[in-house]
């Protein structure tokens, strides 16, 4: 197989199988600090990968696409090929590493609602944190990707701490990324392991890549041990996550809107003077019973345009409540 991308702790092949696959291995290189740290731990290629394929697997299971296809052996993976985003995610639960540094906040300090964030995903410029509306309009990502990413990374959120519930581990923060198909479908990418993820027990105890970090002990053994408590870790039993969409519709512009003319002159009468116009729209909130998907955003397409909108009339737009 040819190699396409060696990172860190992984490299991508050509999959000779099919042109629409990757093949991804999992190493057993291990860093820290913008690779300022650097070891090879035998072992932690397939330590990384168990942890990867049951974790994609299970939010498989809730109807969270992944790029996962097969495992293939110890350390591979069959992966559907796809663009990565220049954008990393990152969701919070508990205050911990750059967070806390960044903000002077105490670490294990419990967040009132998971916390979303961006970041550039550019070594050379050591993934800065960026803004929604940076990332938008530098170009990385649409407004519209950038809320679905947020969208399935409070959906991942979830299931992933049920799980950890289940076994008495807290899910602290973990990193996200997202890549695209050449039918521009967005799936969760890249790897869900000790490496990218930080979880503790009761007792503050970290089973995550900071043990290495801290120099606190062996990653293996703490991956280990994650690997174990998944035999107790049942996603069937995990809740569903309810997602709410707001469909927003409104008429075009150049196009009467008497029930919004009728709402100005009465707003006037009642001393709101200052109104130049007042459009009157429709807005539907839509509850799914499953997390958002590319297929779920081109059912809204059809949606509007079959019923919820007039679209020589009407234009509209969908906001994703998180």
């Amino acid at each position: 197989m040819k190699l396409l991308h060696e990172g860190k702790a992984k490299r991508v092949y050509i999959d000779d199988s099919s042109p629409d696959n990757v093949v991804i291995e999992f190493i057993d290189n291990v860093t820290a600090g913008d690779g300022a740290k650097h070891d090879v731990l035998e072992g932690k290629g397939k330590l990384a990968c168990d942890l990867t394929a049951f974790f994609l697997k299970s939010l498989q299971k809730k109807g969270i696409e992944t790029h996962l296809v097969k495992v293939l052996d110890d350390t591979r993976m069959r992966c559907k090929k796809v663009e990565i985003l220049p954008v990393e995610v990152v969701c919070r639960n508990i205050a911990a590493g750059s967070f806390c540094r960044r903000y002077g906040i105490e670490k294990g300090t419990v967040l009132a609602e998971p916390l979303v964030e961006f970041f550039l995903k550019d070594d050379s410029l050591h993934d800065p944190l960026i803004t929604s509306d940076a990332a938008v309009n530098l170009g990385l990502v649409t407004h519209s990707e950038i809320q679905f990413l947020r969208a399935l990374t409070l959906s991942v959120n979830h299931y992933l701490s049920e799980l950890f519930k289940q076994v008495n581990l807290v899910l602290v923060d973990f990193k996200l990324e997202f890549g695209k198909t050449t039918e521009g479908v967005i799936l969760l990418a890249d790897e869900i392991s000790g490496d990218t993820i930080r979880v503790w027990d009761e007792k503050g105890e970290s089973f995550d890549k900071d043990l290495y970090r801290d120099d606190e002990g062996d990653i293996r053994v703490a991956y280990s041990h994650l690997i174990e408590l998944q035999q107790q870790m049942d996603i069937d039993a995990v809740p569903v996550r309810e997602e709410v969409i707001h469909v927003i519709v409104q008429p075009k512009d150049g196009i009467k809107n008497p029930p919004g003319e009728v709402t100005r002159k009465a707003l006037s009468r009642l001393g709101f003077t200052n109104l130049r116009d007042v459009r009157v729209g429709k807005v539907f909130e839509i509850h799914l019973s499953k997390p958002i998907t590319s297929a779920v955003l081109d059912q809204l397409t059809l949606m509007n345009m079959k019923l919820l909108s007039n679209p020589v009339a009407e234009k509209h737009h969908v906001r994703l409540d998180l």
